[in-house]
C-alpha cells in the first residue's frame, strides 16, 4: 500500500516537470511521448542575446514530424523519432522566411506572419528530409505546453549543444 502511494506521488511530481529531451544527428527522444510530433526549424541568426542564444532570427526552412492517427484507434505516440527510419509518423517540409524575436520565455513573429506548418498540399515523406549541419542553429518544438523550444547547434568539433527553453506553463 505504501509503495503504491509512493509510486503515485512520484509519477505526479515528475509529471509537473518539463520533459527531458535528447537530440542527436540521428534521432530525438524524450522521457515522455511525442504526442504532437516535432518541428525542426533551420534558422539564420540576426542577433544573439545576453544568454548566448539567438534572440532574433529568420526561419529559412522547417520540417515537421507528424504522428500517425490510425482510423478507429488512438495514436501510439513514440518516445523516440529516428530521422532516417520509417515509423508510426511521417514528415513534411517547406522553405520559409518568418522572422522571430524572443521575449522572455516566448517568441513572436516580427512582421505578423503566421507560423506554419500546415500539411495541406505538402508531400508526406517517410523519413526526415533534413540533416543537421555543423555550425548551423536550429530551433526545435516538441508540441508540449511546458516547452517553448530547444535551440540546437553542432559546433565545428562535432559537439552537440542543446538549450532547453521552458515555457513556465504548469501542466495542471
Amino acid at each position: 500500500m505504501v509503495l503504491g502511494a509512493g509510486f503515485l506521488m512520484y509519477r505526479f511530481l515528475t509529471s509537473l516537470q518539463p520533459p527531458k529531451i535528447e537530440i542527436t544527428e540521428n534521432h530525438i527522444s524524450t522521457n515522455r511521448e511525442f504526442i504532437n510530433g516535432v518541428t525542426i526549424e533551420k534558422i539564420s541568426v540576426d542577433s544573439i542575446g545576453r544568454n548566448g542564444l539567438p534572440a532574433k532570427y529568420t526561419v529559412d526552412y522547417w520540417t515537421s514530424c507528424n504522428i500517425d492517427h490510425p482510423k478507429g484507434r488512438s495514436p501510439e505516440p513514440p518516445d523516440k523519432i529516428v530521422f532516417n527510419e520509417k515509423g508510426n509518423y511521417w514528415w513534411i517540409e517547406k522553405e520559409s522566411d518568418i522572422q522571430y524575436v524572443h521575449k522572455g520565455l516566448w517568441r513572436e513573429t516580427v512582421d505578423g506572419k503566421k507560423r506554419l506548418p500546415f500539411s495541406i498540399g505538402l508531400e508526406r515523406l517517410p523519413t526526415c528530409p533534413m540533416e543537421f549541419e555543423r555550425e548551423q542553429w536550429y530551433f526545435i518544438t516538441v508540441g508540449d505546453p511546458q516547452v517553448t523550444g530547444i535551440f540546437f547547434i553542432i559546433d565545428k568539433n562535432g559537439n552537440k549543444n542543446q538549450y532547453f527553453m521552458s515555457s513556465g506553463v504548469s501542466p495542471i
